[in-house]
């Protein structure tokens, strides 16, 4: 009897399991996205601000053939290099993006390649040079990258990705770099 009931049970269990976790074939979904992201700062504008840290929420459209469109906003902050002593600098990005991933397969592992465009709105109050002055700019930018969307289960899937990004904060001082990024996605 004990066996029966141990049989039924385990029966049980992997059709629920199977259920709660099977998908239908289709991963590739509507989805939000929160993603936390590291920006490594490079070129003139990195001899000042070295990196940046902050995330993204945005929400995904899917099309048919491997197509996701990405509505996304966030909040970035800039930080300081070592032996910069400007008091009180801050440099925070408001990024209003609109872009699109290609993925290769639509399957639980989900390699992809991406182009994000729009524009940052820069909240600052030094300039390069430590000039104390508050300006708030607005700068057209883009990423491009490539990167991995897991799907854990049926409606929660983790990215992870890696983008050369281009921000036209002065022609002498672009912000470029490489922005890496962890997130999270919740399918609709």
């Amino acid at each position: 009897m004990k066996k029966l009931f141990l049989l039924l049970f385990l029966l049980g269990f992997l059709f629920l399991s199977n259920k709660m976790l099977a998908q239908d074939g289709k991963y590739l979904t509507n989805r939000i996205m929160v993603e936390g992201i590291y920006k490594r700062n490079l070129g003139n504008f990195s001899d000042v601000w070295a990196n940046a840290t902050g995330g993204y929420i945005g929400y995904g459209i899917a099309f048919p053939d491997h197509n996701l469109l990405i509505l996304r906003t966030g909040f970035i902050s800039n930080s300081l290099r070592d032996g910069v002593n400007y008091l009180d600098a801050s440099s925070i990005i408001i990024p209003f993006e609109i872009g699109g991933r290609y993925y290769f397969v639509d399957d639980k592992f989900m390699p992809f390649v991406q182009f994000i465009n729009g524009l940052n709105i820069l909240f600052e109050n030094t300039n390069l040079e430590g000039e104390k002055e508050d300006r708030t700019l607005v700068k057209y930018a883009w990423q491009f990258g490539f990167g991995l969307t897991v799907n854990l289960i049926n409606n929660l899937n983790l990215d992870v990705g890696v983008n050369y990004h281009s921000n036209f904060y002065h022609t002498e001082a672009m912000n470029t770099g490489f922005e890496y990024v962890l997130g999270i996605g919740f399918a609709l």
